[in-house]
C-alpha cells in the first residue's frame, strides 16, 4: 500500500521558532558554548523555555492522533518521520493512539531523530505496538545541546536522542558519525533516511516474535 511521509522536523521547529520558544533556547545554548560558566547560570532560563516547548509538542501529538483517527490521511498507513520536538510529537501521538486501543494498521513506519524523550517512565512498549512496521530511534552521542536542554531527565531517566532504547521491536541506529550537534539533523536527515532504506520490504511487526 502507498504510504504518506509526514515530516514534522522543520514544521514543528519553525513554528516554535515563530513563537520564540526554540529560538530562545538555541540562542542561550550557543552563547553558553563559549562560556561554560554562562551555561550554568542560564540553566534556569533554559528550563522554563524548554518546558513550554515540550508542553506544546505534547499537545501537538494529541492533535496528530485525532487527525489520524479521523481518517483524513485516507485508507492507507502513514510513515512518520520527526526530528527533535517533531519526534516527540510523533511519540506522544503513538501514546494517545495506544490509549484509544487503536489498530497498528494506521501507522506503517516511524523514524525518530534526536528525540527529546526519556527512556524510563515512558510506555515505549505501547508506542511500539502502534506501528506495524519499522520503529527506528536514531541517536547521537555528540548531541550536547539536547543533553543540556533536557539534562534533568537525562540524569535519571536516560534520553532517546542520545542513547539506545532497549525495547524489543525498536531499531536503534547510532548516527554519531553524521551528527556533530543537534542542528546537524537538519542537513543529515536525508542521508540518514537513505541509509535506512525505508522503502525496502519489512515484515509486519509482531510484539512477541520480533527481535533485532
Amino acid at each position: 500500500m502507498i504510504s504518506i511521509l509526514l515530516l514534522f522536523a522543520l514544521g514543528i521547529a519553525m513554528e516554535l521558532m515563530k513563537h520564540g520558544a526554540m529560538m530562545t533556547v538555541m540562542s542561550a545554548l550557543l552563547t553558553a558554548l563559549a562560556w561554560p560558566a554562562t551555561l550554568l547560570a542560564a540553566t534556569d532560563f533554559i528550563d522554563s523555555t524548554w518546558t513550554i516547548a515540550i508542553d506544546r509538542s505534547d499537545k501537538a501529538g494529541k492533535l496528530l492522533a485525532e487527525v489520524l483517527l479521523g481518517g483524513l490521511q485516507g485508507n492507507r498507513p502513514v510513515t512518520l518521520v520527526g526530528y527533535s520536538l517533531g519526534a516527540r510529537v510523533i511519540y506522544k501521538c503513538l501514546e494517545c493512539l495506544a490509549e484509544t486501543e487503536s489498530s497498528a494498521e494506521l501507522i506503517e513506519r516511524v523514524v525518530l531523530l534526536g528525540a527529546p524523550i526519556p527512556i524510563k517512565d515512558e510506555n515505549w512498549e505501547a508506542a511500539r505496538e502502534m506501528v506495524s512496521g519499522r520503529f527506528v530511534n536514531a541517536y547521537s552521542r555528540n548531541d550536547w545541546m539536547l543533553g543540556v536542554a533536557f539534562r534533568a531527565s537525562l540524569l535519571s531517566q536516560g534520553l532517546a536522542g542520545i542513547q539506545p532504547v532497549d525495547i524489543p521491536g525498536i531499531q536503534n541506529v547510532d548516527v554519531t558519525d553524521l551528527i556533530d550537534g543537534h542542528s546537524s539533523y537538519l542537513w543529515a536527515t536525508q542521508k540518514i533516511l537513505d541509509q535506512l532504506e525505508l522503502d525496502s520490504y519489512y515484515p509486519v511487526y509482531n510484539s512477541i516474535l520480533c527481535h533485532f
